[in-house]
């Protein structure tokens, strides 16, 4: 008897198994035929299913036979779900179509869960690829127009003389704000105001902006927050496209970009060249606008080494020379002629391995350098220096359930050398800091998102930082949505980037060593969507927002050739909130923006408002696709409730620009006109005290290039 249930046994295991029957699939988009990676398919109505890889591949193992359904589905895409007979030989290719509603899904790589923007406890703003198009016909030399069209963002010019710009978040000094590039901080310390001006749109994916503290994930310098540069990667179509822009301040841009995927491989190839004029609009003698030299290049490589594992390498490079003065010295440059010309070369490289453990859960390892050199010489005095930063990274993440987790450790550091040749008093300077963090992502009901994090900075001058943040997100429904952020950030007390190098370098002395600066943020936001038939769409958005920060680094002006930094003993704090609606109707889109901002220095009795802070900002913008082939833009902005230099109440003033688009097959042609109605600073009052062989910038609160027009034409492959 044992013999025989042995044999029965055999002949039901080998019945089993016979039955058996593995089944290969490979899904990809319908349209653009690439790799669905992190796709689901399973087998109907059974718990056997599994997800694809970076290929877009998977497998199941069916103990049915005959006619078995089969579902496949990814967010943003159609569910689909098919019959097959098994046994089944070969791959089964499965094409998923886009949803409709999904085509303006957006995913954010600042979060480090590459999660949906509407699913995130941080409320994070993106400036997508369309915008990254429409800017490249319009200001295709850099993103400081781009970015200036964010409610909540000043883009402030702290030089007339080479028009270098800051961009100041939530009524918060420039220095506060960190920007990134692919998530690395590439930009910064010696001249982090140029790299505004010299980064181009052409090979930009999206701009992530999270504004309030965000230092949990990114360390130090994220006080104000973080604006996160996303590069394009490459598609399995080839990509080449060409842009020649000229303008009426006599500035020229040509850029290039070709990208494709391969198999194993993938490039993207950026070359950009700008060429400008030095510009006098209103016939003082002094330049408005700067004249330029520029080149950029930007190539990227991508190896596809696994399945799993990827291996991005980027190098950026620039060369930049630009600078004003009198005009004269434009045409005999005399050394005792009033000029001011900075000259840069920055190099930076970096790479990224990603190893993907599951669907779930991958491995990633960053590097970057980034070597600048930087001179700035005028007819009083010069400075050279050099900076080498470096960043370091390894993080682990992993989803489970209703949590995601995010830990890590990051080594950065810095080493900037004032060269012997310098005429100045900033001192050279080395640091590095140690840094882990954790954040953990939790979903304990479907409702509510609650995301908490601690970063922990041990700093080379024997300081530590600890850093916690805690974000909640509340969907009410799918139309109401509240989120609160609480978050903690620093800043490590240095000249480089308290004073303008350009006007107030030939005055610092130096002085004791800065303690840190020390900050507490909370933003909050009310958000509520919703469409209705016949294409209309509406989004509005309350937030608020409050920053206290402790230590602030002031100075005290003497005289004129005296300029001290120090930590004051009160902070300074900055309030408001933002009223924001988006409307669209088919192919009509309108936006209403106000923004009300009160800053004020504690430390400063007599003065405690700072100057070129707007209280009142109020924006709108109207794009139209009249047709397939035109489109139309209009915006406007109204500035209220500023100071000058003197702490007297600058006059309001209003900002139009009008945009024309004309899109052939493979041609597109753009004119646009900025600054519409000529709001120009020398309007209202002097920009500079003293003569104009010696002059003595105001403080800027107001464009003093007046109108610009450009007329653009790209072509794509």
């Amino acid at each position: 008897m044992k013999m025989l249930y042995a044999v029965l046994a055999l002949v039901l295991c080998w019945h089993l198994v016979s039955a058996q029957s593995t089944v290969q699939f490979e899904l990809v988009d319908s349209v653009k035929k690439v790799p669905l990676a992190g796709a689901l398919i399973y087998e109907s109505g059974t718990g056997n299913g599994s997800s694809c890889d970076s290929l877009g591949r998977a497998q199941l193992v069916c103990s049915k036979t005959g006619v078995v359904s089969f579902t496949a589905q990814l967010l943003g895409y159609q569910t689909k779900t098919l019959f097959i007979v098994l046994p089944y030989s070969g791959v089964l290719k499965i094409e998923l179509p886009v949803e409709v509603d999904a085509l303006d899904e957006v995913r954010i790589t600042t979060s480090r869960t590459n999660s949906r923007i509407e699913d995130l406890p941080t409320r994070v703003e993106v400036l997508g690829l369309e915008e990254m198009k429409e800017e490249n016909g319009i200001m295709p030399g850099n993103i400081s127009s781009l970015l200036g069209d964010i409610a909540g963002i000043q883009m402030q010019q702290v030089s007339a003389g080479t028009g270098n710009t800051l961009a100041r978040m939530q009524g918060l000094n420039g220095k506060y704000t960190q920007l990134l590039r692919d998530g690395l901080p590439l930009y910064g310390g010696l001249s982090g105001g140029f790299s505004i001006m010299q980064i181009p749109p052409l090979d930009l994916k999206q701009i992530e902006i999270i504004k309030g503290s965000s230092s949990t994930l990114y360390g130090g310098d994220a006080i104000g927050g973080i604006i996160n540069l996303v590069s394009k990667d490459p598609e399995t179509t080839p990509e080449l496209s060409f842009t020649i822009n000229q303008t009426s301040l006599k500035e020229t841009n040509i850029n290039a970009y070709t990208s494709r995927k391969y198999k194993k491989i993938g490039y993207t190839l950026f070359v950009g060249q700008t060429l400008a004029k030095a510009c006098d609009v209103d016939h003082d003698g002094l330049s408005d606008a700067p004249f330029i030299s520029s080149t950029v290049i930007h190539p990227k490589l991508i190896w596809y080494l696994h399945p799993k594992t990827t291996l991005t390498f980027n190098y950026n490079g620039n060369l930049d020379k630009r600078g004003g003065g009198r005009m004269s010295y434009f045409i005999e440059p005399l050394a005792s002629a009033y000029h001011v010309i900075s000259t840069t070369q920055r190099h930076s490289a970096d790479f990224k391995l990603v190893h993907q453990i599951s669907a779930s859960g991958n491995w990633t390892f960053k590097f970057s350098n980034s070597w600048l050199k930087q001179g700035i010489s005028t007819n009083a005095y010069s400075f050279n220096a050099n900076q080498w930063q470096y960043y370091s990274e390894l993080s682990r993440f992993q989803q489970v359930k209703h949590f995601s987790w995010v830990a890590g450790m990051n080594w950065n550091g810095e080493v900037f050398n004032n060269l012997p040749h310098s005429l100045s008093n900033i001192y050279s300077n080395r640091y590095y800091t140690i840094g882990a963090f954790v954040q953990n992502t939790w979903k304990p009901i479907d409702k509510l998102t609650l995301e908490g994090g601690v970063r922990l900075d041990v700093h080379s001058s024997q300081q530590i930082f600890p850093l916690p943040r805690l974000c909640i997100l509340y969907q009410f429904n799918k139309k109401w949505s509240m989120r609160v952020n609480e978050g903690i950030g620093y800043k490590i007390g240095h000249a480089l980037s308290n004073i303008n190098m350009e006007t107030d370098l030939a005055r610092y002395v130096s002085g004791k060593a800065l303690a840190p600066e020390l900050a507490e943020g909370t933003n909050a936001d009310l958000n509520f969507q919703t469409r209705w038939d016949k294409g209309w769409r509406i989004n509005l958005n309350e937030a608020l927002f409050y920053t206290r920060i402790s230590s602030p680094v002031a100075d005290s002006t003497g005289a004129f050739t005296q300029l001290y930094l120090y930590n004051a003993a009160k902070p300074v704090v900055t309030a408001g909130f933002q009223s924001y609606m988006r409307l669209q109707y088919n192919e009509f889109e309108l936006y209403l923006c106000y923004v009300n901002t009160v800053t004020r220095k504690q430390y400063d009795a007599v003065h405690p408002l700072p100057v070129a802070t707007p209280k009142h900002n109020v924006s709108t913008v109207l794009l139209a696709e009249l047709s397939d082939a035109f489109a139309l833009g209009i915006e406007a902005s109204y500035i209220a409730g500023q100071l000058n230099q003197s702490y007297q109440k600058v006059p309001d003033y209003a900002i139009m620009a009008l945009m024309l688009r004309y899109k052939m097959k493979r041609f597109c042609v753009v004119a646009n006109v900025e600054n519409l109605l000529n709001q120009r600073q020398s309007k209202f009052e002097p920009v500079y005290d003293g003569s104009a062989e010696m002059p003595v910038y105001h403080t800027l609160w107001a464009p003093v290039s007046g109108r610009v027009a450009n007329l653009s034409l790209q072509w794509t492959l």
